[in-house]
């Protein structure tokens, strides 16, 4: 092992002990008087040019060297940029949370909802990804999960729940009601299905859940924004292309997969006026097999038909 070390540290520094026994040897010439100047003279140039390959040989390796430090520096700052986005998990507010959802909605050629009742992505996610898509004539996937508006208690118990979380007493969860729940629901249904009849390219899904949540989770092919009810409270926005964003996508596929599916297929080419009689909108749900409530009146239909396509405060 030691004679190998000796062999490798000679081949290394060869050129330099070449320089340094010339020197010596011109040295020991020129003391003692053997050699004449002349030769003196041409042993010292030809040491110099050994010196002189020897500097360039050292520049070459520190240049190289500079050149892997460079290289080590690029690596590395490419490294902390993929953590970076690896940990990607912001915070915002109020505009900020209003900003990013209009962000996400440039060019998303995909959208999943899951919260409540769906009301601000009926009225505004839904028709602007939609007029996007078509002035692109590109598809569009759309996936709602909303609650099941045939379901009562589950209705009850959200707005139970969301009442008993109110900060004030003028707090607009207050008025809140389990017929209002049900409207809206029913309203951004029958606004699904009039969007499925106007776009060809749009493949909507409905979903409907017999479970809540106190969030709200929008996920497009460029980020997952997930909000509360209202602006005062902070959404998460994580970016796609990290480990957690793939975990959501997994989860929120897992928990669409397990809710009630609407049959929208069935509806697709069934009459549905730009602002939808009675007649068509009673039809649409029994053929979707959700009949609407029986003390429904023609002043109600025609409200549901009013509601899905207005547009709500953006955090209703």
């Amino acid at each position: 092992m030691r004679i190998k070390r000796a062999f490798e540290w000679l081949f290394r520094y060869v050129d330099v002990l070449v320089a340094l026994t010339l020197a010596i040897v011109i040295l020991g010439l020129d003391v003692i008087g053997v050699a004449s100047s002349k030769v003196v003279a041409n042993a010292t140039v030809a040491t110099l040019a050994v010196v002189a390959i020897v500097l360039l040989r050292d520049r070459q390796r520190g240049d190289e060297r500079g050149a892997a430090v460079l290289t080590s520096v690029e690596r590395a700052n490419e490294r902390l940029a993929r953590l970076e986005r690896s940990a990607v998990l912001r915070e915002v507010t109020g505009d900020e949370c209003s900003e990013a959802l209009a962000q996400a909605r440039k060019g998303a050629a995909r959208w999943f909802f899951k919260g409540s009742t769906g009301t601000y992505v009926r009225a505004v996610t839904l028709p602007e990804c939609v007029e996007r898509s078509r002035r692109a004539r590109r598809s569009l996937t759309f996936r709602l999960e909303i609650l099941d508006p045939a379901d009562e208690a589950l209705c009850n118990r959200f707005v139970a729940l969301h009442q008993r979380l109110a900060t004030s007493p003028d707090s607009a969860e207050r008025s809140w009601t389990m017929d209002g729940t049900r409207r809206e629901l029913y309203a951004t249904v029958l606004a699904a299905c009039w969007h499925q009849q106007r776009y060809e390219l749009l493949d909507i899904d409905v979903r409907l859940s017999s479970t809540f949540s106190l969030l709200r989770y929008e996920l497009t092919e460029s980020c997952l924004i997930i909000t509360q009810r209202g602006p005062e409270f902070p959404a998460t926005i994580i970016d796609c292309g990290t480990p957690t964003y793939d975990c959501w996508e997994s989860e929120l596929h897992v928990s669409l997969q397990q809710a009630r599916r609407l049959p929208l297929h069935r509806v697709r080419d069934m009459p549905l006026s730009e602002e939808p009689t009675t007649d068509e909108i009673r039809a649409l749900f029994r053929a979707l097999d959700l009949d609407l409530p029986a003390e429904y009146d023609e002043d109600d239909v025609i409200q549901l038909g009013q509601m899905s396509l207005a547009t709500p405060n953006p955090y209703a």
